[in-house]
């Protein structure tokens, strides 16, 4: 064997001790496959030009944050079974290019290929905005894929020459405007549950607490704390999702907002996709995949319902419930304020149940009258 190819070999060898803890973004290839693609040369590949070409596709991931294993099957097997792989087991698979989900549970790490990675890093934010926001007073939400007319979906066809090792293509490029078009895809509402946390640190405070606003963060803390899938270090990293909880306590109760497709992942994924159509026959290969293109960013419609009715199920909630009655909340106030409001309610459904009364009044008649009665004997 020559010196390069032991140089390689053992330079492979020697990474496929290092350990896998936990990585954004990561590869695994088959280390002896590799060792094989890159000593096993054709006559014009010299043993230097492998080793160089190595060290290249090496220095590319790296620059892309793309951390790389050099394992044996029997290894990719020993990984600790809390990384779980496209939501099946904990055995990755080779030549696949994984993307954390960045939800910060500690005891279940998630990893994705990119479309997966795409769909359920959208499905977890949505699904976080709707545990955290109903404690706020959540009423409805609409979702929908806003596309711009300024994306256009980009289909490569290469045609292989057939020379094995220089990799020469003729490249056909076809690009495909999208037109300008909002596709709805749901909505969603949510009942009136009452929200204690916001009355605890909205800036409209109201007479019937005796402290001051509490810190929203403690406050969101507090609340993720009961839960084992979502988690406060996922608040702390989303700045949106704080301004937007900001907004709420100070009065709004309707926001729009677009959460943006992930355009660093995308520009990974494709640049390894170029390294594996490069450097393909040494080894350093990814699996095909469809990169959707119709990935785009995300509209979504949040509205919150009125702070005085959330007020009343708030207050309908501490009179029922005595774990409720704290020394920081005045439960004499709390009574008087109900029946201030409550008032207000009664006296609206009367006028309600009036109208819906002349209304069956007005149909018993008539329909009486068709039967050729005035008689509501049939009623009773």
């Amino acid at each position: 064997m020559k010196v390069i190819d032991n140089i390689i070999t053992e330079t492979i060898n020697e990474k496929s001790k290092q350990i896998f803890i936990e990585d954004d973004i990561v590869i695994f290839f088959d280390k002896d496959n590799l060792i094989k693609c890159l000593t096993n040369h054709w006559w014009w590949i010299s043993d230097a030009s492998c080793y160089r070409k190595m060290k290249d596709v090496e220095r590319k991931m790296k620059k892309k944050n793309i951390n790389f294993f050099y394992y044996s099957s029997d290894k990719l097997k020993t990984l600790d079974s809390k990384f779980i792989f496209n939501d099946h087991n904990n055995v990755p698979k080779f030549n696949e290019l994984y993307f954390k989900l960045k939800d910060f549970n500690p005891n279940k790490v998630r990893y994705y290929t990119y479309n997966n990675y795409i769909r359920n890093e959208e499905d977890y934010k949505y699904d976080f905005i709707v545990n955290l926001f109903t404690k706020f007073g959540l009423e409805f939400m609409s979702w929908s894929y806003f596309i711009d007319n300024e994306n256009k979906e980009k289909n490569n066809n290469n045609l292989n020459l057939g020379i094995k090792g220089h990799n020469i293509e003729i490249g056909i490029d076809k690009e495909v405007e999208i037109e300008n078009s909002i596709k709805m895809l749901g909505c969603k509402e949510f009942s009136n549950i009452g929200a204690i946390d916001f009355f605890d640190c909205c800036d409209r405070r109201v007479f019937w607490y005796t402290y001051c606003a509490k810190d929203v963060n403690n406050v969101v803390k507090k609340i993720l704390k009961k839960s084992n899938k979502y988690y406060y270090e996922y608040y702390q990293n989303c700045s949106h999702l704080q301004e937007i909880l900001k907004l709420v306590l100070k009065g709004a109760f309707k926001i729009k907002y677009i959460f943006e497709k992930d355009i660093y992942s995308k520009h990974v994924i494709n640049k390894m996709i170029k390294i594996s159509q490069k450097y393909g026959n040494f080894g350093f290969k990814i699996n095909n995949e469809v990169v959707d293109n119709y990935s785009y960013n995300k509209k979504y419609i949040i509205k919150f319902y009125k702070t005085e009715d959330i007020e009343k199920t708030t207050l309908e909630n501490i009179i029922w419930n005595e774990s409720l009655q704290t020394n920081n909340i005045n439960m004499e106030t709390i009574n008087k304020r109900y029946k201030y409001l409550s008032i207000k309610d009664i006296n609206h459904l009367k006028k309600e149940n009036n109208k819906l009364q002349e209304l069956i009044n007005i149909k018993t008649k008539t329909l009486l009258k068709s039967n050729g009665s005035t008689d509501d004997i049939l009623f009773k």
